[in-house]
């Protein structure tokens, strides 16, 4: 099972994210995803056996049962990796940062023996990923900076839904102190 913790997004941040990506196509062709499947990563876990999706749910609920939801507001579309075949994104901007809870996930991870993405870790909505980003166009691609406090964190499940498309499917939640 290919696995990872985020964050679901309110329909008004997914449709202001979707609104953004629509002006972004207009500038920089890519391959866009679908709105659908918006949402902020906090850690990778790639493939899972499903014996391990308790241990990988237990180390979620740990790391965020005590921890207060963070105020998340978006940021400015930017981007991953070389212009010419880049991840197109939009910031997310929070408060206390997230950086602290994704460390926290990957070290519950890691004490489970379970596998996760090691990289450097930066809170984003991926808009597009193929994405040839012009030249100083980024700028012009704003918008307001609406925030939102999630309730809960997901274990999503990444899977190819009946249409061949990757959906991604939350399959456990675990909620934030109040």
């Amino acid at each position: 099972m290919r696995l990872f913790f985020g964050l679901s997004l309110p329909d008004s941040i997914r449709r202001e994210a979707q609104r953004r990506a629509g002006a972004a196509a207009l500038l920089i062709p890519g391959r866009y995803g679908s709105a659908e499947n918006y949402h902020i990563t906090l850690a990778f876990l790639g493939d899972v056996p499903a014996e391990r999706v308790g241990d990988a749910s237990g180390v979620l609920t740990k790391c965020i049962s005590d921890m207060p939801a963070p105020r998340l507001t978006l940021g400015d579309t930017a981007f991953f990796g070389r212009a010419q075949n880049a991840i197109l994104i939009l910031d997310v901007i929070s408060d206390p940062p997230l950086a602290a809870l994704h460390d926290s996930l990957v070290r519950g991870l890691d004490a489970k023996g379970l596998c996760f993405s090691p990289g450097p870790f930066s809170p984003h909505i991926t808009l597009a990923r193929h994405a040839a980003v012009p030249e100083d166009c980024l700028h012009t691609l704003t918008g307001p900076a609406v925030s939102f406090v999630p309730e809960r964190a997901h274990l999503f499940l990444s899977a190819r839904n009946e249409a061949g498309q990757i959906a991604y499917t939350p399959i456990f939640d675990a909620y934030f102190a109040r």
